[in-house]
């Protein structure tokens, strides 16, 4: 028999469908799945992003299940009585009875544990006294991401190549420095005019395998420029993800940082300025309501109807980037959108499909599960770009937090790989009440 039995919710298994063969450890485990998880994880189908994962999880168990298999344990009817005070119909309630009837049976088993992602559930176990170990799930978790600055480094302009494009990487002044990073450049050559000056901040570089290549000072997207930082000089951040944006051997971006610096309207601007290397634009984004309630089934209208609020931030940014520079943006959208060239698609339909030859945009991915965003990657065909974007100081998403978003366990995972991107974005470019608010809220 084997030696551990574990229990868990469907908090778990709609966080990580893949839970289950982690916590059965190759059958070394037996885990212990109610009734009642599996009824919610089928009510979950029918919610917005969770849907994949909740079918998941149904279609592993239902394997286990058909196969027989003993470290699947299922618990149909668990024993209430005694607890009075809670309630048969609650399915949290539910998994707690279930655990106390599994902790009368703890000689069966080595140890015994309850896991769950729902804080509340796990209170409420500890303060019922059963003699088992509570926690969370806490695969796929990663320590805390910091906001660091930009690095910088100084560059002679006897290190510049004679094209002015690019200068070399060296490995004892330039430590620490990984593949694809932006750095800030203090230097006595100035780019724009491609000639000698006085030392200072010049430009932004991304480093290569083996050279840095500059990011051109007068770098734009369908007219957009880097936005000065409310007027206290260049916002060297925009620099670097114009630059990594536009790189076609970078395959993945993450653009993440505070609200207000320019992330989604990079990424789309980046979209739209390369165009003719991609089929398409598809632009998502979970969702979510502020409080995390599941709006869309009582919104009237049809799909594109239910999409209209989550929509609304990327068609500010759209109307927005049709103005810029007096450019003929707005036309370019409109005749993309009439053609199919520019679509904006529910999560499910992301990660449902593979995309070749598309631009895709993921919007406030700080809400992705790890396994999420594992299902958006794994998907991308032959010449596509995806772009993440992502403040995760706003996750919205319940039983998310820092550690456990998808979008901080991808950049942590990829950070160095040669066709990875990562800009960290720390001041905002939107008016001084909310820079106000970003810094003493």
């Amino acid at each position: 028999m084997p030696r551990n039995a574990i229990i868990v919710d469907s908090s778990v298994l709609i966080h990580d469908p893949d839970a289950i063969e982690v916590l059965l450890e190759d059958g070394r485990n037996t885990l212990i799945v109610p009734w009642s998880v599996v009824i919610e994880l089928g009510k979950l189908r029918n919610k917005p992003d969770f849907s994949l994962d909740a079918l998941t999880a149904i279609e592993k168990l239902e394997a286990l299940r058909t196969k027989n298999d003993s470290s699947l344990q299922m618990v149909k009817n668990p024993d209430f009585s005694g607890l009075e005070y809670l309630n048969r119909n609650d399915p949290a309630h539910q998994v707690l009875a279930a655990a106390r009837s599994l902790n009368s049976e703890k000689h069966r088993y080595d140890n015994v544990k309850l896991v769950s992602r729902d804080p509340a559930l796990r209170l409420l176990a500890r303060d019922l006294g059963y003699n088992m170990e509570v926690g969370d799930y806490r695969h796929n978790q990663v320590g805390p991401l910091f906001h660091e600055p930009m690095k910088v480094v100084r560059v002679s302009i006897d290190q510049i190549s004679e094209d002015g494009e690019t200068f070399p990487f060296v490995s004892a002044e330039h430590e620490g420095v990984a593949l694809n990073e932006a750095v800030i450049c203090e230097s006595d050559y100035d780019p724009e005019v491609q000639e000698s000056s006085v030392w200072g901040q010049r430009f932004v570089a991304i480093r290569k395998e083996r050279n840095f290549h500059i990011v051109p000072p007068d770098i734009d997207l369908v007219g957009l420029r880097p936005a000065s930082m409310n007027g206290n000089g260049a916002n060297w951040t925009q620099h670097a993800a114009m630059g990594l944006l536009k790189d076609r051997d970078v395959q993945l971006v993450f653009l993440e940082g505070v609200a207000g610096t320019g992330k989604t309207l990079l990424a789309l601007a980046a979209g739209l300025e390369q165009k003719q290397h991609y089929k398409r634009i598809v632009i998502t984004r979970p969702m979510i309501h502020l409080e995390d309630v599941d709006r869309m089934g009582f919104l009237p209208g049809d799909e594109e109807a239910k999409m209209s609020p989550w929509a609304r931030p990327i068609e500010q940014a759209l109307v927005f980037l049709g103005q810029v520079d007096g450019r003929s943006n707005q036309k370019t959208i409109d005749q993309m959108r009439n053609r199919g060239g520019l679509i904006l698609e529910p999560l499910d339909y992301i990660r449902g499909m593979t995309y070749h030859h598309v631009y895709l945009i993921i919007d406030e991915a700080q809400n992705l599960t790890p396994h999420m965003i594992k299902t958006i990657i794994t998907r991308a065909g032959r010449d596509t770009k995806i772009v993440f974007t992502g403040d995760l100081d706003q996750i919205d998403r319940s039983r998310v937090d820092r550690r456990s978003s998808g979008l901080a366990y991808a950049i942590k995972k990829m950070v160095g790989n040669r066709i990875v991107g990562i800009v960290t974005f720390h001041d905002t470019v939107r008016s001084p009440l909310a820079s106000l608010g970003q810094e003493v809220l």
